[in-house]
């Protein structure tokens, strides 16, 4: 039997406007990778991560940004994710950041 804790408890990626998101939550961290404002994909290094809030992007993709002490990386997402991103986040890595907006 697969161990469970390899595999995520939540996965979820978009392709948008020729970007590339994806954000998968296991039971104690999270993994990321994007494009979006990258010149290439880059995985998130979220053990860096001091906090993270969601925001619209647009009428069909919401932005997840991931803050670190150096830099601010936003992965999109499917709008209809949003809820159900919002809730594993908070379990794992607390509170969201307050909205920039």
């Amino acid at each position: 039997m697969p161990d469970p804790s390899l595999s995520p408890t939540l996965d979820l990626q978009l392709t948008w406007r020729g970007t590339f998101g994806r954000i998968r939550v296991y039971d104690d961290t999270v993994r990321a990778e994007t494009s979006f404002e990258r010149d290439a994909l880059t995985q998130v290094p979220t053990d860096q991560v001091t906090g993270w809030r969601i925001e619209p992007c647009d009428f069909d993709a919401v932005c997840v940004e991931f803050v670190t002490a150096r830099d601010t990386y936003r992965v999109l997402l499917d709008t209809r994710d949003e809820r159900v991103a919002r809730l594993a986040l908070e379990r794992v890595l607390g509170a969201s950041l307050p909205s920039e907006g």
